[in-house]
């Protein structure tokens, strides 16, 4: 569990104190997560789908029949590997944008629904894929023996990821100074999330480099423009990183990058231990990374506030310093909750150290509620 400055014991000694509402945390932690997966799931799904139907960035076109159709090479890796390298093979990097890729053998809709599967479903598409494939691949002559050696039986679903094909070299880049390396182990929001962020931490066909702290992150222009309203407008317009092949980032750290980093490719649900959740917050808020801001709001409640149930001893002083995140970054809706919640057990705040250190402002909201609350029972 995330705490600002402090490591995960401190935070299971929290969630686990005597006195702690055990009944209404079951209840609501899942409950919490559940709306919070299906947020950053949907939001993922939403952001691909604009990026396919906006174009940016596009690197490979298809044809079928008279129609066009303009898509990223990464994200057909991720998704649909088998696709990828019966299609474009081993010449993919030879290929430009302005070569179209002949598809025989499926109709226009048809490959327009299959492309919007493969860029928004949050759900295993193998079986999309190999119908797709069987189409293409039996009616031009392909015997159902070797089609069904195409197609070998899996598991689970990281079996059928990048790793059931050797990478070639032309799209794969791996280098000792590359940081995501340290994979976090951390939840992604859904299928569609934890194929693309093996995009990220393989890396594989990579466009554009980014450095901070003197370390070296390899990333896709498109999936950070459809995901970052900043990188959005850094990547293309008239700033002078969309033009080269990468960009230097002030301000944050490459721990915290890296956190960002698997949040745009995998929606992931949490952040590592011992991470600043405060400055996460504040990068999500600079970077436009909304689902950023819920997962960290949705730490600060679990692990400073304890989803605001029975106060216990550290529940009071963590839920000062998740109030004072709150009004540094302007969440308005959490701020309040914490006031709420502090103007609810006002009397055992009253006394505590902590509450005498806050800043002379957020004493005087606090006094300010409890007054108004105190006339409104009156």
């Amino acid at each position: 569990m995330a705490r600002c400055g402090e490591g995960s014991s401190a935070s299971v000694v929290l969630l686990g104190s005597t006195g702690v509402c055990s009944k209404g945390l079951q209840r609501k932690g899942p409950c919490e997560q559940r709306r919070l997966k299906a947020t950053v799931s949907e939001q993922l799904s939403q952001d691909l789908l604009r990026l396919l139907r906006e174009e940016f960035h596009t690197d490979v076109t298809f044809s079928v029949g008279c129609t066009l159709f303009k898509a990223h090479k990464a994200v057909l890796l991720a998704r649909v590997p088998d696709f990828y390298f019966h299609t474009l093979g081993q010449t993919s990097n030879s290929l430009t944008n302005q070569e179209p890729v002949a598809v025989e053998n499926v109709e226009a809709l048809e490959f327009r629904t299959f492309l919007q599967i493969i860029y928004s479903s949050n759900r295993n598409i193998k079986n999309y894929e190999e119908e797709i494939l069987r189409k293409k691949i039996v009616e031009t002559g392909i015997s159902q023996k070797q089609l069904d050696i195409s197609f070998p039986q899996c598991k689970n679903s990281s079996d059928c990821s990048l790793q059931k094909h050797e990478i070639p070299e032309d799209i794969s880049d791996r280098d000792d100074d590359f940081i995501s390396n340290d994979n976090y182990d951390l939840e992604p929001a859904s299928e569609l999330g934890e194929d693309l962020l093996k995009l990220y931490v393989k890396p594989c066909c990579p466009d554009i480099d980014i450095f901070v702290d003197g370390k070296r992150f390899k990333a896709h222009r498109a999936i950070l423009s459809a995901r970052s309203s900043y990188f959005a407008a850094m990547l293309s317009g008239c700033w002078a990183e969309s033009s080269q092949e990468y960009i230097t980032l002030q301000g944050i750290s490459h721990v915290e990058l890296n956190v960002m980093m698997h949040f745009i490719y995998g929606g992931t649900l949490d952040i590592p231990d011992k991470t600043n959740v405060g400055q996460i917050l504040n990068m999500a808020d600079m970077y436009g990374l909304e689902g950023l801001k819920e997962v960290a709001i949705y730490i600060l409640r679990r692990d400073y506030c304890n989803f605001f149930q029975k106060p216990v001893p550290r529940t009071l002083t963590s839920v000062l310093e998740c109030l004072i995140i709150a009004h540094s970054v302007g969440v308005e809706s959490l701020f309040a909750d914490c006031m709420k919640w502090i103007v609810k057990h006002f009397a055992r705040f009253w006394s505590e150290r902590s509450f005498a250190n806050i800043p002379p402002e957020i004493q005087k909201s606090c006094l300010n509620m409890l007054i108004q609350s105190l006339v409104s029972i009156t």
